[in-house]
């Protein structure tokens, strides 16, 4: 451990001269770290880890970033943000007008954005299909393509919404941050596999 510091980082117990003042300097790092240990830090099976605020992967204790995201361990000692307080069912509408809207009325401005730029890709994408292929006899060769993204688009729409009225309520959200993230990654290497497997060989036929 570095030599100003003022509690260990595997049992938390204060550390440096047992004196009053150095108590009361040492007290908010140690009610910090408490705090810290019921958000995000955990010891099972004798092993400690810490759980990233950011995307919720479980890292060890020795880990100063987050191998999933590379958020500072020190992220946990920050206070909560006083988040807006909005009713659930006004939550679950804003994101039935346009998935995204919901999270960002709730102070969740990461979760809103990478909502919009999913929804607004999914969508997007499914409204050139159809323009591209009206009048000429169906959706031809383009339709697994029509298919996926009129899948990704309603299972967004939904679960923006379901989301939205789970956290305005209190609750945890079906789709967390980093299962969103994944979701995004594998939305889009499908919609390539498909495009280049499936519909530019039928195309060409």
């Amino acid at each position: 451990m570095s030599a100003d510091a003022g509690w260990c980082g595997q049992c938390y117990a204060p550390l440096g001269p047992s004196t009053a003042s150095a108590e009361k300097e040492v007290a908010p790092a140690t009610d910090a770290v408490r705090a810290a240990a019921g958000r995000g830090i955990e010891v099972q099976d004798g092993r400690t880890t810490w759980i990233c605020p950011a995307c919720e992967t479980r890292n060890t204790i020795e880990a100063d970033l987050c191998s999933a995201c590379g958020t500072q361990f020190g992220r946990l000692f920050e206070e909560p943000e006083d988040r807006p307080q909005v009713d659930p069912q006004t939550a679950a509408v804003w994101s039935m007008v346009c998935p995204g809207l919901g999270h960002w009325r709730l102070g969740r401005k990461g979760d809103a954005i990478a909502r919009f730029a999913m929804f607004g890709w999914a969508f997007g994408a499914l409204l050139i299909l159809l323009v591209s292929r009206f009048g000429k006899g169906g959706l031809g060769p383009t339709f697994p393509l029509f298919l996926l993204f009129l899948l990704a688009s309603l299972t967004i729409y939904v679960l923006s919404a379901s989301d939205a009225y789970r956290i305005a309520a209190g609750g945890v959200p079906i789709v967390g941050s980093r299962a969103l993230l994944w979701g995004s990654v594998g939305f889009i290497v499908l919609s390539i596999l498909i495009a280049t497997f499936v519909t530019l060989p039928a195309a060409r036929q």
